[in-house]
């Protein structure tokens, strides 16, 4: 069964690894003789601190990208929602448009049967 390592083992490793994430051989050696431990569990203390260093590091980067990403969906949510509120007013000008056009048209209708009334009142008091 694996024993746990006493603090002040832990605590000469600490220093060596902010030393140094990797150990030289005379390091090693030097390690193994004032902690008591054997080289192998130096090695896999070692190994093990850098690996929840960089397990530590990934987590810290994805959380940044995590933070990026949520401040850009939210981004592009709010651009959405802008050009959403564009589109309304685009198709309700475009309908006031449409109306105003109708209205038009059928102003023009009405003066073009009065100009053809016109046309045919001249016509018949010509002809009288």
């Amino acid at each position: 069964m694996a024993r746990r390592f006493e603090k002040s083992q832990i605590d000469l490793l600490k220093a060596a690894f902010e030393e140094s994430e990797h150990l030289t051989k005379e390091k090693k050696i030097y390690l193994a003789r004032v902690t008591g431990l054997d080289m192998e569990q130096i090695t896999s203390w070692f190994n093990r601190k850098r690996g929840r260093k960089r397990a530590k590091e990934a987590m810290g980067e994805l959380e940044r990208i995590n933070t990026e990403l949520k401040k850009t969906l939210q981004q592009h949510q709010e651009q959405e929602m802008k050009l959403q509120h564009e589109l309304q007013q685009s198709r309700r000008k475009e309908a006031e448009l449409e109306e105003e056009n109708q209205r038009l048209k059928r102003r023009l209708t009405i003066i073009e049967g009065d100009l053809r009334f016109d046309s045919i009142i001249s016509s018949i008091n010509g002809y009288l």
